[in-house]
């Protein structure tokens, strides 16, 4: 027996440890992985799941993505199951990142994040590369997920979005059965009543555009144009930010413009 522990106490001081050591029985508060890139903007996937402070789970599925999806359940059991393909793939293992032994244009990298309540921590990524089986564990991660990410759910829909570039402000706001867009500026006052696909077609936009966000950057030089975008949700949820473009070189502003144009220069379109 004082063998055995004398043995043991060698094995630990020479980092002989069980490689789960730290992992195993301990408990997921935070996974995060994705994938993408390539020729495909919206190729690959993004999961982002963890505990929020009053203790439920919040879903986050490929943020940024037109089919971005978003909820929150008091169900722990994902985690549960996202433990065991860490302990099954040897995914405490993964560390650093990976990179091919030669050059590859226009492939695609990934990124892992695992938080657990110890304050232990996975963190490793990859371009085109991996540790032994990472492919196959990816692969189970995400059969793994597929039943929460078709899970049904209500769309946190946009409800009133407010643009201003320049002098001109658009304000869109959602009534019961259309939507009524206003244009403002030095020249003219006008109202458009439209379809409610023109609050749905600007709330993708705003994922993909990661218009979700606040702030106010704020510019004095005479060429910089300023803009303002605001933004509310029917959950009550609102986002505002102000900053200063030049000549439609900022990419979002050059998008809201053509979406802007197009619904105002065009009587018809998204008309009910």
């Amino acid at each position: 027996m004082r063998l055995m522990i004398v043995l043991a106490s060698l094995l630990t001081l020479f980092g002989c440890q069980s490689p789960q050591n730290g992992f195993e029985g301990d408990t997921i508060t935070y996974f995060s992985l994705s994938e993408g890139g390539g020729m495909n903007r919206f190729g690959g996937f993004k999961y982002r799941i963890e505990e929020t402070k009053d203790g439920k789970v919040h879903f986050l599925f490929n943020e940024g993505y037109p089919d971005e999806k978003e909820f929150v359940l008091e169900d722990h059991s994902v985690f549960d199951s996202l433990q065991q393909i860490v302990l099954k793939h040897k995914m405490y293992r993964y560390k650093g990142n990976y990179q091919p032994p030669f050059h590859i244009t226009d492939g695609e990298s990934w990124s892992l994040y695992v938080k657990y309540a110890s304050r232990e921590t996975i963190s490793a990524g990859g371009y085109m590369a991996g540790p032994d089986g990472y492919r196959e564990a990816f692969n189970d991660i995400i059969q793994c997920l597929q039943p929460w990410k078709e899970m049904p759910t209500q769309v946190n829909e946009l409800v009133r979005f407010k643009y201003t570039y320049g002098t001109t402000t658009y304000l869109i706001e959602r009534k019961d059965d259309h939507a009524l867009l206003t244009v403002d500026d030095e020249n003219r006052h006008e109202v458009y009543q439209k379809s409610l696909d023109m609050l749905e077609e600007l709330r993708i936009l705003a994922n993909i555009e990661g218009l979700k966000e606040n702030g106010v950057l704020k510019s004095d030089e005479p060429n910089h144009i300023p803009f303002l975008f605001e933004l509310e949700y029917a959950d009550g949820l609102k986002y505002s930010y102000q900053s200063y473009d030049l000549n439609y070189q900022c990419h979002y502003t050059e998008v809201l413009q053509y979406y802007f144009q197009r619904w105002t220069s065009d009587p018809e379109e998204n008309n009910n």
